[in-house]
């Protein structure tokens, strides 16, 4: 006997006026070009070669998955209709959504599937994500079947970032080797790529024939029943907060994002704006070429924790404003079920300048420049930049700020040349999984780490293994991270995010989601 990790779901039967194949009203949809204001550019729109959250933010609009999760960051199916796995977890039988369309007009099958799945495990920030799978069988055109060297559980793998997005066979096999670029960036989504300028826009347009998912009531996290009401939706890197805030009343901007604390009080007065306080949002961390430089000692990585007063950065993050920040030292926030505070007891927020020149000293630290990569583009970013920068400095530490543009600071970071400590946020992670891309040896965003026993830890989150024993895995590699410093976490910061007030249906999430949103009749 089988059993079911995912059954079908009950069709809901919608009876009405259809438009994108979503059982809506017609009328309801509209010609309207909604203008969103972001903080940055995509580097890429193939999230196999980015994990930027602008990036999946543009994509998620394009791309769909097998998977997705919802609201409350559970695994739910998008594409995938059903997933049967066997007995002894060695094998699964996956089936197919039918009648779902691809930009170009295709359907897409079985064999997109397949292709989709061999060529992201090729890509650059796959990691190990997907090498427990040893064979992809095709059974017929809305089936798979699937092998696997060892027990794994598939679904969360499929449906958090780093996301394997499903396109078209040709693409896949086009792109095998490479990132995806220009007009073969083809998905299923409900909006289509029209135009993507770095540092312009990326310009998204209704996809006519979009099936809707009728087997949910509404949109639920990144799934669910996604409806296209906007004919266009542009989004806009704005890096400058006050040009963002000023658009936003002006009218010129329908939606603004990363508004700064500094605002609470003047965006929230504004009865023409809806304003929402997202939480979680950004975790404020920093990391660490672990290959060259000063930062490569892991006692030159604990002196810069000790020297470090936690509450004092996050104060300056959110001018002053208690709340938009939060004291955490664990990657997971404590809304989220894998939160622990492991191996952060003696070191974090715990300043003092007696271990700092302990582990100075043990690092042979003799003053040389220590390059910090920063940006303008997040303020959040900024801010916590020069808090750190100072108290360093106060330490004996010789900072030197390298400012640059967000993609230009990552571009520079991934060369693992010319840097020591570079300045980052992570958005929420969804499932232990995603930490693969950015602590298993080898990985690009690990930027030179490398450890077989976190290598070991990681592989054990990957196995098909209760909730409860995952957990324990990831308190395990959560004091590993602060045993060694692999990163360093700050602390959580709050955003503040607005949307004119003439609009409808909209929800905040750690992703800003424009589908389901209408102006109000």
């Amino acid at each position: 006997m089988k059993r079911i990790c995912l059954i079908l779901f009950a069709l809901c039967l919608v009876v009405g006026l259809t438009a994108c194949g979503s059982g809506a009203s017609a009328a309801q949809f509209s010609d309207k070009t909604f203008r969103a204001a972001v903080t940055a550019t995509p580097q890429s729109l193939d999230e196999g070669y980015s994990s930027n959250a602008h990036a999946r933010q543009a994509a998620s609009y394009i791309f769909e998955t097998l998977f997705t999760f919802d609201d409350n960051f559970k695994v739910i199916p998008q594409l995938a209709n059903t997933y049967t796995l066997a007995d002894d977890g060695l094998s699964a039988v996956m089936t197919l959504r039918r009648g779902v369309k691809f930009h170009d007009g295709s359907d897409m099958t079985a064999e997109d599937v397949i292709a989709s799945l061999e060529r992201f495990s090729k890509t650059m920030l796959a990691g190990n994500k997907l090498a427990g799978i040893t064979n992809l069988e095709l059974v017929n055109d809305y089936e798979i079947k699937l092998t696997f060297s060892s027990p794994i559980g598939l679904p969360p793998l499929l449906a958090f970032p780093q996301r394997v997005c499903i396109f078209p066979k040709e693409i896949a096999e086009k792109y095998m080797d490479r990132e995806i670029t220009g007009r073969d960036l083809i998905g299923t989504g409900p909006y289509k790529l029209i135009d993507w300028t770095p540092d312009v826009h990326v310009e998204l347009e209704r996809f006519d024939d979009y099936a809707a998912d009728e087997r949910y009531d509404s949109l639920t996290g990144l799934g669910g029943k996604r409806i296209p009401y906007f004919k266009r939706i542009l989004l806009l890197p704005v890096t400058e907060a006050e040009a963002r805030m000023a658009g936003l009343e002006t009218g010129e901007f329908d939606f603004a994002e990363a508004i700064p604390s500094t605002s609470y009080e003047r965006i929230t007065e504004n009865q023409a704006l809806t304003a929402s306080i997202i939480k979680p949002k950004w975790s404020v961390v920093v990391e660490f070429n672990h290959k060259n430089g000063p930062a490569s000692s892991v006692n030159f990585r604990k002196a810069l924790a000790y020297a470090l007063d936690m509450e004092k950065v996050l104060t300056a993050v959110a001018a002053g404003n208690k709340e938009f920040y939060r004291l955490n030292p664990g990657i997971y926030t404590p809304e989220q079920y894998y939160f622990t505070d492991a191996g952060s007891g003696e070191i974090y927020n715990k300043p003092d300048p007696a271990k700092v020149k302990e582990f100075l000293d043990a690092a042979g630290y003799a003053g040389e420049e220590v390059v910090y990569l920063v940006n303008r583009d997040f303020d959040f970013m900024y801010r916590a930049c020069l808090s750190l920068a100072e108290q360093w400095q106060a330490a004996g530490i010789n900072i030197r700020l390298e400012f640059s543009d967000w993609p230009s600071q990552i571009a520079k970071a991934q060369s693992l040349e010319g840097w020591s400590i570079n300045q980052t946020g992570l958005s929420p992670r969804l499932d232990p999984t995603q930490l693969v891309s950015s602590l298993s040896s080898g990985s690009i965003g690990a930027y030179g780490y490398n450890s077989p026993a976190m290598d070991k830890l990681l592989a054990d989150l990957n196995i098909g293994k209760p909730d409860e024993e995952r957990k324990a895995i990831w308190e395990e590699i959560q004091a590993k991270v602060w045993d060694e410093v692999v990163v360093l976490k700050i602390g959580d910061y709050f955003e503040m995010e607005a949307i004119g007030s003439q609009y409808e249906g909209f929800t905040s999430s750690y992703l800003a989601r424009f589908w389901n949103v209408t102006e109000k009749q």
